[in-house]
């Protein structure tokens, strides 16, 4: 299955199947022909999948591998991830691939913006996190001390292909991490996804999550690339959680994190009159069916991140709300009404 996305710059495809990475090439076509590439993976990752992409690209094609983890998302590894770029000799028309994960997928983005002012790269998610939400959009980003994704830039890959059978080595912390960022999407959207979640996750409905959630946040990115307005919409989860993870410092991976800003954000909306018992009663017993704990931090302690947060905006934060299912808002509150609001 295959949705295209349209940019102000490029139109670029999301594609979805099993077994492409043995067939990367010939899935690709003339985005690879000709060109050097350079692949950046993790150790997590390249021992399972570097191989097997490896054998379908030319054989001048050179791999990076970073370690695993959000903590190597920083000015330093993407510093030497560029010296290296400049070291093999890659040139502006030549490709960047990147296998794995958020982590890998944000910081291969970011370098390849920046790298001679910007070159051609793909997205390869091996995540569940990665197929449903960060490969896609052109979000790309490292971290600061201040906090998460403080330093990036939206830059759109020139494809993005996801292969299902990459889900079958997934760790379950991974799954978790997953299923934080669809459940996100459930609330958002509703209807199918949210159906679809109630029911159960399995290796039979996984491929039509996947693009359920992706032709979501496709509709979402096609009308508003830069986030100016509804696209601030797929935060919902993240200003808290965020702030979760830095007060964690990072002990926490980011999909447990969203879930547990989600729960909190439902419970302050239902304390505030603005979400129905009934539907926090269905997300709260979603976020139970899949094992997302409750926030073990007191919410007065996580705040003063949220500060830090780029959703904090001309004193304002731009808080992401649940009216109910399928019907979420941005308010833009004050750290006093924030406070109040989530306290």
């Amino acid at each position: 299955m295959e949705l295209d996305i349209k940019t102000s710059t490029i139109t670029y495809p999301v594609i979805i199947g099993r077994g492409l990475i043995d067939t990367f090439s010939s899935v690709l076509g003339d985005k690879v022909a000709g060109r050097k590439i350079a692949v950046v993976t993790d150790d997590n990752v390249a021992p399972l999948y570097l191989a097997r992409l490896l054998s379908s690209l030319p054989a001048d094609t050179v791999s990076y591998i970073v370690p695993h983890g959000e903590k190597s998302k920083n000015w330093n590894t993407a510093g030497e991830l560029l010296e290296w770029l400049a070291d093999v000799k890659l040139c502006r028309s030549d490709l960047i691939v990147a296998l794995g994960g958020g982590v890998v997928g944000d910081l291969a983005g970011f370098v390849a913006s920046v790298y001679m002012r910007g070159v051609d790269y793909v997205q390869v998610p091996t995540t569940f996190l990665a197929a449903i939400d960060s490969s896609v959009g052109g979000k790309t980003a490292v971290d600061l001390t201040a906090g998460k994704n403080l330093a990036g830039r939206i830059y759109p890959p020139r494809a993005v292909v996801f292969d299902a059978d990459t889900l079958e080595t997934l760790p379950v912390s991974e799954w978790k991490c997953g299923m934080g960022e669809a459940v996100k999407y459930g609330v958002l959207a509703g209807g199918e996804i949210f159906r679809m979640l109630e029911e159960g996750v399995s290796r039979d409905n996984i491929t039509d999550l996947v693009q359920a959630c992706v032709a979501y946040k496709r509709d979402i990115v096609e009308a508003d690339e830069n986030e100016n307005g509804k696209r601030r919409l797929l935060n919902l989860g993240h200003t808290l959680g965020h702030a979760i993870e830095t007060e964690s410092a990072l002990g926490f991976p980011h999909g447990v994190c969203v879930a547990m800003g989600i729960y909190l954000i439902a419970r302050a909306c239902v304390s505030n009159g603005i979400l129905s018992a009934a539907d926090y009663k269905r997300i709260t017993a979603l976020l139970q069916k899949y094992g997302f704990p409750e926030c073990p931090y007191s919410v007065r302690s996580v705040l003063p991140h949220v500060l830090h947060d780029k959703k904090f905006v001309n004193g304002a934060i731009n808080a992401v709300v649940i009216r109910g299912i399928g019907d979420c808002d941005i308010m833009a509150l004050s750290p006093e009404k924030w406070e109040e609001f989530v306290l």
